[in-house]
């Protein structure tokens, strides 16, 4: 069940856009609280490009329901976030996280989430 939950978490099965999403012009950002990063990174920024989000990163980590999950089911997940996130995981099903993908992310919930283990550190691979 982790590994669904953690796979639904960095879009693992997202769609790609076929074409770039035009319209009314938008900020770029999904106006809703928490989880802004530095430098003005958040997973609820919009790409719109080629993906949804900028960041291959459910923004529902910040959820009170996540927030709310039991410390030994938090501690499986980020655990199995990190597998994925360091690079560590290298079936082809997480080829699509980029480095820098991947690099942002973490660096993004270091930055927004408490209490995570010490053993989720910027990626290097």
């Amino acid at each position: 069940m982790t590994n669904e939950l953690v796979n639904y978490l960095v879009f693992v099965e997202e769609a790609s856009l076929p074409a770039s999403v035009l319209g009314i012009p938008l900020c770029g950002t999904v106006q809703l609280p928490r989880g802004q990063g530095s430098p003005g990174r958040s997973l609820r920024q919009l790409d719109l490009q080629s993906r949804l989000l900028r960041y291959p990163c459910s923004y529902m980590i910040y959820s009170k329901a996540f927030d709310g999950l039991p410390a030994a089911a938090k501690e499986a997940i980020y655990r199995r976030m990190w597998q994925v996130l360091s690079g560590a995981e290298r079936t082809q099903k997480y080829a699509r996280l980029t480095l820098p993908d991947r690099q942002a992310i973490v660096e993004i919930i270091r930055e927004t989430k408490d209490g995570l283990s010490d053993y989720f550190q910027p990626v290097i691979r």
